[in-house]
């Protein structure tokens, strides 16, 4: 499951952590029999049922015949292929989203989107310009240092280059090691979109995010005293207005609260158990998403050999031998969690503590 295939996580569009480890463990061993599944998740067959019928209505998972004549009265289920699971799924997810949405706007009472994008009462509030993006980060930083300690970020940006989270990640890892509370509203990536490894490296740090189909425009509070605006709405070259009247910062966190409680959490890819440290969640999700020791120690400018430190150690603690058991073992805890029950805990010196 570590560097092995990768599968994208069911429970994004609502599929339930224990199915979601089943549709995983089917695609990781081919064909499997409840009891099959039940023994190596470590999970009560009756969930296992449970999850496969949750499969099967999504038609993610289908009883194999073949096999099952094979096996005598022992039942056998195959996965279908992730790409049409994922596919059904995400049409499925956008058409509700966006039907959810236009409902929402139209019955609740929200400051104007315009307001993010409206110069007139930008200037007239007596706000600066900030021209440039790393004027943006530059600032962005200096209100850290300041000794901030909440930072409401809105993004309308379905896609982010390379470059630009290059660039942004110093600033954004800063602000979460500091302890900032973080609220992140953004739209669905596209197919282009290059920030996936950075949000999910935020999200391990404590970063909260959710989405919207669509959002008004680039806006930055800090502290709810101070406020950044974009000036053109999708063109970050043009730089941003720093805001800090008051009434015009009150507006502009009244509607980001508002599009916050119209949002929701779209779900990750692999969440992994809240025992681990952020760096240990990072590198884990990381290798989880088919990224490379090389590739990830670029991402997060660390050293190949940390990584090693980091998931040997890993392997200790969970008394396993290789990656792949790794896997398995932080997807069960991290099923068990998510569905509420209390998973087996594992102690420094890798014996479990039941």
């Amino acid at each position: 499951m570590l560097h092995a295939q990768v599968v994208p996580s069911l429970m994004k569009w609502g599929v339930s952590p224990h199915a979601d480890l089943v549709y995983r463990t089917l695609i990781a061993f081919g064909p499997w029999s409840v009891d099959s599944i039940s023994r190596s998740l470590e999970m009560r067959a009756r969930q296992v049922r449970s999850a496969l019928d949750e499969l099967t209505a999504l038609g993610a998972a289908v009883p194999d015949r073949a096999l099952s004549e094979i096996g005598r009265d022992e039942r056998v289920w195959s996965s279908r292929a992730p790409a049409h699971v994922v596919s059904l799924l995400r049409d499925r997810h956008r058409h509700h989203a966006q039907a959810r949405h236009r409902l929402e706007r139209r019955q609740s009472r929200m400051a104007s989107p315009d307001l993010v994008t409206d110069p007139l009462r930008i200037v007239a509030s007596g706000a600066r310009p900030v021209s440039s993006g790393p004027q943006v980060r530059a600032r962005i930083a200096e209100l850290n240092d300041a000794g901030r300690h909440e930072v409401l970020s809105m993004n309308p940006e379905s896609a982010y280059s390379a470059t630009a989270v290059k660039a942004a990640a110093p600033t954004d890892r800063k602000i979460a090691a500091s302890g900032i509370t973080t609220l992140n509203l953004g739209v669905p990536a596209s197919e282009d979109d290059e920030s996936g490894w950075h949000g999910e490296e935020m999200r391990c740090y404590g970063m909260q995010y959710r989405e919207l189909p669509e959002l008004p425009g680039r806006l930055v509070v800090v502290d709810r005293t101070t406020a950044l605006v974009r000036k053109k709405r999708f063109e970050p070259a043009h730089g941003m207005w720093e805001v800090t009247a008051p009434e015009l910062v009150a507006e502009l966190t009244a509607l980001f609260l508002q599009d916050w409680a119209l949002a929701t959490d779209p779900g990750r890819d692999w969440t992994p158990p809240a025992s681990l440290t952020p760096r240990e969640s990072t590198v884990v999700a990381l290798l989880a998403w088919g990224f490379t020791d090389a590739a990830i120690a670029s991402k997060l400018d660390i050293s190949v050999r940390t990584i090693a430190y980091t998931l040997s150690s890993l392997m200790d603690r969970y008394d396993v031998t290789n990656r792949f058991q790794l896997g398995l073992r932080l997807g069960a805890e991290a099923a068990q969690q998510a569905a509420g029950e209390t998973p087996t805990r594992h102690g420094p010196e890798g014996q479990q503590n039941r």
